[in-house]
Parts: structure tokens; sequence; C-alpha cells
């Protein structure tokens, strides 16, 4: 009888737990809190539009890249009979404005160097310098076969080799933030530019892989964006003879001489199992399931320290826009009036239309979204507002909402009276929904005062059969993160058993 895996959490890693572990030859059986699977990896419908919470782009998701034949087989790229699904290569990863100019980070390096060339001769060499480690990081590739230390020497080399001119740009900006790399330009658009998409502490080479990942042909999107990437991972997971229970919160995880029997649901339910794979959000993990003693003492370190390791989430809103236009294109950061939110005053504002994906919206129509960064101080103001006084909590998401749209009008006046707004979340949205703590959806904000948090233990001293997974395990987290993690966890539960561990696409 095939021994069972027992996986808690229904997102990206959960089912690719799942997945690798029915490929192993397990019974697996995977324990979500939600009705839908996917955790942060989802999207919803709104009166006919589709609004896409996560997939902005791929990280090599490109059949170039070798690890694109994970993310086939998965479900990102493939489906469960195995054919290809079409991706939408984004041409630009963002637009900066500020007084009557604007610049265009272009997937296309050539055209977005010299056009920046052009705004600002005298930033020539800070700007060749900048495309130079962005082609660089156009390498970047994301281990996949097995963790590090499982790796042999052939992979090792493999991985390695090609990852040499990222490492070189790694360790020319491992000290520098995007604050510090936007002081290096003199031009005043270039410096608002480099701080206007991720927040201002964040390691600069951070921005450089995104950015480079989307120049290398490897950043789009999954036709039907993050809901058909789980409805494949959830057809692909059940066709091999996985198991799955929806609105099935965990209540603990029990424990007897080093060893976790079973997992106890809410309603009282106990399951059993060989081994437990938690993918859920480790914080909630060692605060709700398991005692904090067992949480890796660099983890715990971590979330003491939230000077060295800030958090960040978003704001967002989506408007329905009657008509379509050109006007309001990729994502667009410009200066406006001022707006406040969370207690706090901004004068800087961004709008994206999400016209490149055919279902965002009905024919005819578009779909507008503006994704603002709240920090924890704004997490907690939501968090505080939602529990203590909920009608407020909704009076001021449709105020900062109403705000924003006659910003909106105002940048672009054609769409006076055709904007409406479709829906709200806040950052304490990703927290009732998913776990998410502080309502983070990656992982720890990368800076200079980080501490080594890219290979956090997936074992736990004092538990034999419990194997975490999940993206706050390397950061920054995201996709791939989470997605190579369900398989390792896997690749380590067979290791514990002296069988196999290599399990190829």
């Amino acid at each position: 009888m095939a021994q069972k895996i027992v996986i808690i959490g229904g997102g990206v890693a959960g089912l690719t737990a799942g997945i690798y572990a029915q490929k192993a030859g397990f019974e697996s059986e995977i324990y979500e809190k939600h009705s839908v699977m996917g955790g942060q990896c989802t999207g919803w419908k709104r009166k006919g539009f589709y609004i896409d919470n996560c997939i902005t782009w791929m990280t090599c998701g490109d059949p170039k890249f070798p690890i694109y034949k994970m993310w086939k087989e998965v479900g990102f790229f493939g489906d469960k009979d195995g054919n290809e699904i079409a991706c939408r290569q984004h041409d630009a990863f963002y637009t900066s404005e500020l007084n009557g100019e604007k610049i265009t980070l272009w997937r296309d390096l050539d055209r977005a160097q010299k056009e920046m060339l052009e705004l600002s001769p005298q930033d020539k060499k800070a700007i060749k310098k900048f495309f130079k480690y962005v082609r660089l990081c156009t390498n970047l590739r994301v281990p996949f076969k097995a963790p590090f230390d499982m790796m042999n020497l052939r992979e090792l080399i493999e991985l390695g080799i090609p990852m040499i001119p990222v490492g070189l740009a790694m360790l020319k900006y491992k000290t520098t933030s995007l604050a510090d790399l936007a002081e290096q330009f003199k031009h005043p658009l270039l410096k608002k530019m480099f701080t206007d998409y991720l927040p201002k502490n964040y390691l600069a080479y951070i921005f450089i892989s995104a950015y480079a990942t989307l120049a290398s042909g490897g950043g789009g999107v999954p036709d039907g964006g993050s809901s058909k990437v789980i409805e494949r991972m959830e057809e692909i997971y059940k066709a091999k003879g996985g198991k799955i229970f929806t609105n099935s919160p965990v209540q603990k995880i029990e424990i007897q001489n080093e060893h976790c029997p079973a997992i106890i649901l809410e309603n009282g339910q106990k399951v059993s199992g060989d081994f437990i794979i938690p993918t859920c959000d480790p914080h909630f993990l060692f605060e709700k399931l398991l005692d904090e003693k067992y949480m890796p003492a660099a983890l715990k370190a971590a979330y003491a320290d939230n000077v060295a390791h800030e958090l960040g989430s978003t704001f967002q809103v989506a408007y329905e826009y009657d008509g379509e236009t050109d006007e309001i294109g990729r994502r667009t950061f410009f200066d406006c009036a001022g707006y406040d939110l969370a207690g706090e005053r901004r004068t800087r504002l961004n709008m994206k239309n999400y016209n490149l994906d055919p279902i965002a919206a009905p024919q005819g129509k578009n779909l507008i979204q503006v994704k603002i960064l709240q920090n924890e101080k704004q997490y907690l103001y939501w968090e505080n507002l939602y529990k203590n006084d909920k009608d407020e909590y909704n009076r001021q998401k449709q105020k900062a909402a109403a705000d924003i749209l006659k910003l909106l009008e105002e940048r672009v006046p054609s769409a006076k009276g055709k904007m409406k707004v479709l829906d709200i979340w806040t950052p304490y949205t990703y927290t009732r929904y998913t776990n998410a703590y502080r309502g983070v959806y990656m992982s720890f904000i990368v800076t200079k005062k980080s501490k080594n948090l890219f290979n956090i233990p997936t074992t736990l001293t004092g538990i034999d059969n419990v194997f975490l997974a999940g993206q706050w395990l390397c950061m920054p987290g995201g996709l791939p993160m989470a997605m190579v993690s369900g398989k390792f966890a896997v690749q380590r539960i067979l290791r514990s058993l002296g069988k196999n561990y290599r399990i190829e696409p």
C-alpha cells in the first residue's frame, strides 16, 4: 500500500507537491481552507470582467529556459493531455511620467536604452551601466531539478555556468537599494522611475532581474491567467489520482514522539498520513498549527526584526471602462493632485489597462487597475479598521477608490463618465482569504539589512515527517519559489525513505 502525504494548502506549492507526490507513487490529499483552490494565485469574475490577482510575468516562462518543462508539466504552460498553452508577451515593463516627460522600460532593451539616452544624455554612463547589468541578468535560471544540497556536481555546473553573469550583477548591486540606484541618475524622471514599481528599500538587483526576465522573452502570461493555471493544475493532479478537499481549514497538527500522525480539521475530523507537507503561510503555521518552538531559527529571527526584514502588500482597485481605450496602456506611473490612503497623503498614482488579455473584459470594454504599495503600518491600519468597524473599513475603501477615480479622469479626460468601480481589495483581504501574514503575497522585502533568507530549512528539528514548502522559504518568493518548493518537499521525503528522488519532467 502506497504511503500517504497530507498537504496543507491548495496554492501553487500545494498543488505542485501533490502532482509530484502522485508522480512519485505516493497517495496524497490536499486540504484547503477556501472554497476554491489557488491561494494567492487566483482571479475572480465581476460583472463579466475577469480580475487577475497574481500573474504579472512568468520568470523563465519560455521554452528556451530549462525550467519551462516544469512550468508546462504542472499546468502553467500545459494541460493534463500535454498540450501547450499559449503565452502573451508584454511589450514593456512599465512607463513613468514626470513634468510632462515620460520614459518606458521596453522589452526591447536597445529601444529602451536609446530612448533613455535621448531623454538624459548627462546620464549616459549610469544608463549604459544599468542596461549592461540588465542584459547580464537575462541569463537568470531557477533551480528546479533538486534542492541545492541534493544536486550532483553535473547539475550544479549546468545551473551555475549560465548564472555567472547574474552572479556578477548580484555582487555589483548587493548593497545598492532602489533608492541608491535612483541617486546614480541626474534626471528627475529617471530618479522617480527607479522607485515607482517596487518599495525603494528593495535591493536593486531584484528589480534588474525582474526587468531582465521580461526582456529575455520569458516574462509573459499564460493564456487565461491565474485562474486557468489553477484549473489546469487541479485537473493534472486529479488525473494522477490526487484528492482535493476544499472548505477544509486545518486547526492543528498533532505531534507524538517527534512524529506527526495526523492533522485535525476545524470540523474535528482527524486525517492521518505518513508525511505532512504544510504549504500554508509559515507564520500561520507556527502560530496556529504547530508550536513556535519548531520554527526554523532564521525565520523566527526575521519575523522578530521588522526593520531588517520589511513587509509589503498593496491596495488595489479595479475599474470597468465603458468602451475601449489606448490612452491607458501598460502600467503608467504619474504625479497627481493627491489623495489620502491608510492615513497617508500621496501624490503619485498608477494605472494599467488589461487589454492585452482577451478575457479581462467583455467585448467593447476595458479593465483598468490601480495598484498601490502598502507597508506594514498601513496593513495594520486596514486590519484594525476591519476588526473594529467594518462599516468604516468599507467607507474608507470606497472613498479611496472614488478619489483615485477623479484623479484618473484628470489624467485621462476622455475617460470621464466612462469608468466605474468594479472591485476594491486591501492588504487585509489577503489575510482574510489566505492567512497571509501582514497581507504579504510574496515574501520579505530584500534589503541591505536583510539576513540570509535564501535557503530556509524545510525540515523541522524535533519532528521527523514534516517537510515545509512555500514561497516564504526563499526570498523574494513568488511563483517560481512556490512551485519548485512543492517538488523539493516530495524529493526530500523520497530521500528520507532511501528512494530515488529524481523526478524529471
